[in-house]
């Protein structure tokens, strides 16, 4: 019997859409090789597939236990199994994407709320453990990952003999599934930034910052780098793609209004640095892609940047974009070990702006660092990262019987 599938995201699903509705819309057509494939969101949608269904169930809990009645398989991320916890109920193969490591990018969160910090990370580990509890089939975004979501699934008493012996490796529990990059090159229909946008000219090396400006991000060091290169050269130009997220849910950060204020107080906001104010359409992006020269990517020493997953990255590959980015997480080393572009120590402003110069100053090492950049992105195409989640939702199964009674003792 052919599997009915449900997506679920609780992001936008629209014309303009952030990394999680992005994930869920890429997977859902993936997945229709699987079965029929649903793709619902909290949010009124504005875009649709000839492929599959896109649905709005409003924030309505029984709508979505409605819908997620009718399908065989649930495709989960983010808080949807702590906002409409009886997912987890239904009796349904749920397959719980943990791609993104939430908890580790809401630390910054805490701080700044320190009044409740220790509350909200308190019930923000107790939604990560019920769907670790819940979920037949996990997917994440690379071995650094799956090596932690392993240690917390054994704390949890997941990792039992039976699943052992029914699979050694565990992959049956959690498997890869990273983001990725579209089945063509990208393209667009005229300029968008060359000529267009005020003081970005024709001939200037544009670096694209190519998602938010998040608190756990870095932008501070590169405008300081942009702004020193500036007092000797006009032609470098920093562009943020987009600073306001598509998602009402998605509070304005701290660090998009301190990049702002750091680019006026040194001189360089819409001279050198250049902030999109408004989230870029899904597709338009693309337009924004191939008009830089490299994509740009900064951030802090934290467990975030250890377990994360810059999906910004991704794009860059897929455009042939040589990356500046700084060191410390899994994309990081692949583009140090693949000759991508560079990794760049913590907060090292003149890292950055030898990095920029040298980058700029060589068009033929650019030419070789795309060739290789193209040929990375390959590894990363939608159908071929997303095999394991279409292989299981073909024939899914469950874990061994009962394995939901190791609970955490209590």
């Amino acid at each position: 019997m052919t599997a009915r599938i449900l997506v679920i995201t609780l992001d936008v699903v629209g014309e303009r859409m952030a990394g999680p509705a992005i994930r869920a819309w890429e997977l859902a057509r993936q997945l229709t090789a699987a079965g029929p494939v649903t793709l619902a969101s909290k949010f009124p949608v504005e875009r649709s597939d000839p492929r599959f269904a896109v649905t709005s169930f409003a924030g309505d809990r029984r709508a979505l236990t409605a819908l997620a009645r009718a399908h065989d398989v649930l495709v989960v991320q983010g808080y949807a199994l702590h906002d409409y916890p009886a997912l987890a109920t239904l009796g349904k193969h749920l397959v719980v994407d943990l791609y993104d490591p939430l908890v580790f990018e809401s630390y910054p969160l805490y701080r700044q709320r320190s009044d409740e910090g220790a509350d909200l990370h308190a019930r923000h580990l107790a939604m990560l453990d019920a769907q670790m509890l819940a979920g037949d089939f996990f997917v994440c975004a690379n071995e650094r990952q799956r090596d932690m979501w392993l240690g917390r699934l054994c704390a949890l008493g997941r990792l039992v003999p039976a699943v052992y012996a029914a699979d050694p490796t565990f992959r049956r529990l959690i498997d890869l599934v990273p983001f990725g990059v579209g089945e063509t090159p990208p393209a667009a229909s005229g300029p968008v930034l060359r000529g267009v946008r005020p003081g970005i000219g024709p001939d200037d090396f544009v670096l694209l910052w190519g998602g938010g400006v998040w608190d756990w991000f870095d932008p501070l060091t590169l405008i300081r780098a942009v702004a020193a290169i500036g007092r000797t050269r006009e032609d470098v130009k920093l562009f943020f793609l987009g600073v306001k997220s598509p998602n009402p849910d998605t509070p304005a950060m701290p660090m998009t209004a301190q990049a702002i204020a750091l680019a006026e107080e040194l001189g360089v906001k819409d001279r050198l640095v250049f902030f999109n104010e408004a989230w870029v359409p899904y597709e338009a992006r693309q337009a924004y892609l191939l008009e830089a020269d490299a994509g740009v990517t900064a951030h802090f020493d934290s467990v975030e940047t250890r377990f994360s997953f810059r999906t910004r990255v991704l794009d860059y590959l897929w455009a042939g974009l040589p990356v500046l980015t700084t060191t410390g997480d899994g994309l990081a080393e692949l583009v140090e070990r693949e000759g991508l572009g560079a990794a760049l120590p913590y907060g090292d402003v003149d890292a950055w702006v030898h990095a920029i110069q040298a980058l700029a100053d060589d068009a033929a090492g650019r030419a070789a660092t795309r060739a290789r950049v193209r040929a990375v992105a390959a590894r990363y195409r939608w159908s071929v990262v997303a095999a394991p989640l279409v292989a299981y939702c073909r024939a899914p199964w469950r874990q061994a019987p009962g394995l939901r009674a190791y609970a955490r003792p209590r």
